[in-house]
């Protein structure tokens, strides 16, 4: 009886440490009080945030320089993204093979009815381009977007303009 009740006290704990992030995560950001919902329930750490941009990430360093996975939203425009680092690392570690971007991805073109091809601009990336969906549902206006930059899968967030 010990046992039975030892586990049952310990399975929420269990469950809390395998927080996955999913497309129905990103569909449900429309601002920046949602987005913090999605990264802290999704088991993500404040980074080193600026006055522009909120940093988060999973398997942060003690400096909040390195991680493993990074979310960032910028306050003035309401853009956001997600990117899983190294992916074939990801995939041999996840039980089907399949790590969460590779799962938001498939749902992205399941479910979403494709745009176009999209460039997006950065000092870290300079230009990239992704393939831009609209999806029925989204709480924000504009599109997601998907691409795979240096072996890392990016989630990233096309504000409507």
């Amino acid at each position: 009886m010990k046992k039975i009740i030892f586990i049952l006290l310990l399975a929420p704990l269990f469950s809390l440490g395998q927080e996955k992030l999913s497309l129905k995560n990103v569909l449900n950001i429309s601002d920046k009080d949602s987005f913090l919902k999605e990264v802290i329930e999704n088991g993500y750490s404040e980074g080193n945030s600026t006055k522009d941009k909120i940093y988060y990430g999973k398997g942060m360093s003690k400096d909040k320089t390195l991680a493993t996975d990074w979310a960032e939203y910028t306050l003035t425009n309401g853009e956001f993204y997600f990117e899983q680092g190294d992916l074939t690392s990801a995939r041999k570690r996840a039980k089907d093979g399949a790590c969460y971007y590779d799962l938001i991805v498939s749902d992205i073109k399941n479910q979403c009815q494709h745009v176009k091809v999209m460039v997006h601009d950065s000092k870290k990336n300079g230009e990239v381009n992704f393939s831009t969906y609209q999806c029925s549902g989204a709480k924000f206006k504009g599109n997601i977007g998907f691409a795979q930059i240096d072996g890392n899968g990016v989630i990233q967030e096309f504000p409507a303009h």
